[in-house]
C-alpha cells in the first residue's frame, strides 16, 4: 500500500493559519480570544515553530469558521463531491496523542460534516485534561478498543461499537488495546441551516 500523503510542512501550515486569520481582519490577540488558544502558541504555529495539538486545531478551526482540512495541504478547490482512494488520503500525524488521522472527505465543499479515519497507537490518548469544542462527534470502532470519558461517565468500546455525543460536554479518550485501534470519526461544526 502506498503511504498516505502527510500534512503540509509547518511553514505552509503557519502561512495557511495566518492567511485565515488575516482574511477575518483579526490580530493574534483577537484569534486567541475567539479560540482560547494562547497568543504565543498561535504565533509559534504561524511562524512554523510548532504544530498545533488536536484540541488547538479544533478550536482554531471553529473560531475561524474553517474546516479542519486547513491542517492538510490539499492543493485543490472544494468540490461538490469527493472520492478518496485508499493510499491517497491526506494524513495528519499527532504524535503527542499517538494519533494519525486520514482525511475521508477529501476536497468536498466545506460544510457541516468532517470525516476522519483514526489510527491510535497503544497508549494513545487525547491528553491529560478533558476537551470541549463546538459541534457533535461520532466515533465508530473498526478494530481495537477505546475508552471514552464523557463528563465523568466511562464507556469502553470495541469493534462495531459507536458513540455519539455533543462536544460541548467535557470528554477525552484513550486506546485501551495492546495494539493500534482504528476508528472512523465524524465531526460536525455545530452549524444549523
Amino acid at each position: 500500500m502506498t503511504p498516505a500523503p502527510e500534512g503540509p510542512p509547518l511553514a505552509t501550515l503557519g502561512d495557511t493559519l495566518r492567511g485565515l486569520r488575516q482574511a477575518r481582519g483579526w490580530s493574534l490577540g483577537e484569534l486567541s480570544a475567539a479560540s482560547g488558544v494562547p497568543t504565543s502558541t498561535i504565533s509559534k504555529i504561524e511562524n512554523g515553530q510548532m504544530s498545533p495539538s488536536l484540541v488547538h486545531a479544533i478550536n482554531l478551526a471553529a473560531a475561524l469558521e474553517a474546516n479542519l482540512g486547513f491542517l492538510i495541504d490539499r492543493g485543490a478547490r472544494p468540490a461538490a463531491f469527493s472520492v478518496m482512494r485508499e493510499g491517497a488520503r491526506p494524513r495528519l500525524d499527532l504524535p503527542e496523542m499517538g494519533l494519525a488521522l486520514q482525511d475521508l472527505h477529501g476536497d468536498f465543499a466545506p460544510g457541516v460534516l468532517e470525516a476522519r479515519l483514526g489510527e491510535i497507537a497503544p497508549g494513545g490518548r487525547s491528553g491529560d485534561e478533558p476537551m470541549t469544542h463546538p459541534g457533535e462527534e461520532i466515533c465508530h470502532i473498526l478494530d481495537g478498543a477505546i475508552r471514552f470519558d464523557i463528563d465523568g461517565e466511562v464507556h469502553d468500546l470495541g469493534p462495531g461499537d459507536t458513540i455519539h455525543f455533543k462536544c460541548s460536554v467535557p470528554h477525552h479518550w484513550e486506546n485501551t488495546a495492546p495494539r493500534t485501534t482504528r476508528v472512523v470519526w465524524v465531526f460536525s461544526d455545530g452549524l444549523s441551516f
